[in-house]
């Protein structure tokens, strides 16, 4: 998920929290990290480890460094195998799985778009493009363009495609700091990156609980909570239209991009909350919900055991909440 703030509000999480609790905070992915651990002291040895964890995942998935394995591989404009590092390439496969399941909702190759409307590094969103424009656009996009040939070599099957990793990677983030702390022997822990979550065990004999930010626009981060929820060896992300947007002739333009029609979505969802066992997985899937709407995602996260959903749509006079079947067990009254 592209965005600058916290969605998954941390408020009631961190007042929560005892002097028994360790907090390491850093910025990485364009964004903060928090690691919250309870019992086993967390210090700068850590926090190195952590550090240079993140950094690998920046060399190689960051689209803001001209030199990380993303950058090369979208400036290049052939069709020659491109080697790239088995956590990259484990990403594309997940990215791959989620665009067949989501039906094309969750596209990785959607980047041209996201620089269309302004989302992405040219930060430029001060008109609605031409038709025109959309339409070439959306000829450089679609998985079905890029070749993935085994686990470390891809390929551009279209030499202008280019790939967007911003809807997976802080979630494959978490998952490897979550690796990390699991090496290093820590049974207590919550990471955070730029809003998405993974916990493991629980907080000082507690469960970890989260807040859900209402869909407010204009709101900061835990201004107005929608819902509370409790996790534990779970990981928790959210996506929504309320936070990178911009207005033009008085309607609202979301960075969530239909990666089929080429144009921000319009379908009323404003907020998208997934629990699922990893963080990349949670993270992919919020986005792919955004874009597929209510019917279709809640008949698809019914299909996935160990996942489970809360949607917020934006009606005329508020909200309308909806949940998968097992989402209301994670709603603290």
């Amino acid at each position: 998920m592209n965005r600058f703030l916290l969605i998954l509000s941390l408020v009631i999480l961190i007042s929560a929290c005892k002097e028994e609790n360790k907090i390491l905070r850093g910025r990485t992915m364009g964004t903060t990290y928090m690691i919250n651990t309870t019992g086993k002291s967390a210090g700068k040895e850590l926090q190195v480890k952590v550090d240079q964890c993140l950094q690998e995942i920046n060399r190689q998935m960051s689209a803001y460094q001209p030199e990380s394995e993303i950058s090369l591989f979208n400036a290049k404009r052939d069709t020659m195998p491109f080697i790239i590092s088995p956590s990259f390439g484990s990403v594309l496969k997940l990215a791959r799985q989620i665009n067949l399941e989501s039906a094309g909702a969750f596209d990785v190759t959607v980047a041209p778009l996201v620089d269309l409307w302004g989302f992405g590094r040219s930060n430029n969103r001060s008109a609605v493009p031409e038709a025109d424009a959309i339409a070439e656009t959306r000829k450089r996009v679609g998985m079905e363009k890029l070749k993935i040939i085994n686990d470390t070599t891809i390929a551009k099957i279209n030499p202008l495609i280019e790939l967007d990793l911003s809807a997976i990677a802080k979630g494959y983030g978490v998952d490897a700091v979550a690796e990390l702390l699991d090496r290093e022997g820590y049974e207590n822990y919550l990471v955070e990156i730029g809003g998405e979550i993974y916990a493991r065990g629980d907080n000082n004999g507690q469960p970890w609980k989260l807040g859900i930010d209402r869909p407010e626009f204009g709101a900061v981060p835990g201004q107005h909570i929608e819902a509370v929820i409790s996790i534990g060896n779970q990981a928790v992300a959210t996506s929504g239209d309320y936070r990178n947007y911009f207005i033009d002739k008085d309607s609202v333009f979301c960075h969530t991009i239909d990666p089929v029609s080429g144009k921000p979505i319009i379908n009323g969802v404003a907020s998208v909350t997934v629990v699922a066992p990893d963080c990349a997985l949670a993270d992919a899937m919020a986005t792919a919900i955004m874009v597929m709407g209510v019917d279709r995602s809640l008949a698809w996260v019914e299909s996935n055991p160990d996942v489970e959903c809360f949607i917020i749509t934006r009606v005329k006079n508020g909200y309308v909440e909806q949940m998968s079947s097992g989402f209301a067990g994670l709603i603290v009254n």
